[in-house]
């Protein structure tokens, strides 16, 4: 039997100034997110030098286990990468 890839959990809105700011490399701004519905849809969109450098950062799995996401907080740890398949991983994540 296949693990559940997504912890279906009540959507919860993060507190005033603790949203998902997407960014890239060099520090712009390219989305927000209050919850986890709203990342997982900007991970589809925001451009991939941000997604990169995200994830290659280690920036998704903190916030993700602060909105009481644990489980995908780390599997998302171990997606690192250089190209669109990252996103595509992360993406497959919350499907």
């Amino acid at each position: 039997m296949a693990a559940k890839k997504f912890e279906k959990l009540p959507v919860q809105n993060s507190p005033p100034g603790k949203e998902f700011v997407f960014r890239t490399h060099d520090g712009r701004e390219v989305g927000r997110a209050k919850n986890v519905p709203e990342f997982a849809a900007l991970l589809k969109t925001v451009p991939l030098d941000s997604v990169l450098y995200h994830a290659n950062g280690g920036h998704f799995a903190p916030w993700l286990d602060f909105m009481g996401r644990r489980l995908t907080a780390v599997k998302i740890r171990g997606v690192k990468g250089g190209n669109e398949n990252v996103r595509k991983d992360l993406v497959r994540l919350f499907e």
